[in-house]
């Protein structure tokens, strides 16, 4: 079962720029949430919070039903040198054992790395480097990896950036999967339509928490071009320190 995700006035700033002003939430155990808003809007800053990557004011629970479990996660983009010698296959194995590139891998380690690629729709490009693939196809290979270890906690930050259709598909089917499966699932995602498809709880961000609820209601027409205004109304004027400890209050 994955966790529950309470926020509590949670406010983050760079020098003089507000990114995010007293946001309070709670996030379900086992199902699937997605932060929308403009871009800018801090988004990717709340992951990262959420993720204890960057410092901010307030305070982020992770509420574990028992022991605390393993967390996944996929960044909105990697880059990979297309000269280097690593194959998607290398990259999965690595992640997979954590052993260095010479390591004598077993039939177990690739069958669960084929396993996993297959998921993604992916297997068939095993065996090209990591540099050959598309940005799409190279966010399918990092969503295989995040689920190596069975994650309780998938968090994912513009997961399906130049991915094709195909791409997408699998993604949004393995999406509903893990639902199923009580998994705590955290998206940043810019597309309506697919959002509405998953059937997920948005919410959206820009700066301040905007709305949150089921994406039937929240992502109703009329509300579109209201809710993903760039306009911010945010000032940080009470916010004055940053903490750097993820647990406590200020």
């Amino acid at each position: 079962m994955g966790p529950s995700i309470s926020l509590q006035s949670v406010s983050l700033r760079y020098e003089n720029n507000c990114i995010l002003e007293n946001i309070s939430l709670t996030l379900d155990a086992g199902k699937c949430h997605v932060i929308m808003g403009p871009n800018g809007g801090g988004k990717t800053s709340l992951l990262r919070s959420m993720l204890g990557l960057t410092p901010f004011k307030g305070g982020i629970n992770i509420h574990w039903s028992e022991n605390p479990g393993k967390v996944g996660y996929v960044p909105q983009k990697a880059t990979f040198e297309p000269s280097l010698p690593l194959t998607v296959l290398d990259f999965i194995l690595l992640n997979q054992s954590r052993s260095p590139l010479f390591f004598n891998f077993n039939k177990k380690h690739k069958t669960k790395a084929l396993l996993q690629l297959a998921r993604v729709g992916m297997a068939d490009r095993a065996m090209l480097r990591m540099g050959q693939l598309s940005g799409g196809e190279q966010q399918r290979v990092l969503f295989a990896q995040a689920l190596l270890d069975t994650p309780d906690l998938l968090i994912l930050d513009e997961p399906t950036n130049g991915m094709d259709d195909q791409g997408v598909r699998y993604f949004e089917s393995l999406i509903v999967e893990l639902v199923k499966e009580n998994k705590t699932i955290i998206i940043v995602h810019h597309d309506i339509s697919a959002v509405r498809r998953l059937e997920a709880t948005v919410h959206v961000v820009n700066g301040e928490l905007l709305e949150s609820g089921d994406a039937s209601e929240v992502l109703k027409a009329h509300k579109i071009e209201q809710l993903f205004n760039h306009y911010r109304a945010t000032s940080c004027l009470n916010s004055t320190q940053i903490h750097p400890h993820n647990n406590e209050v200020a």
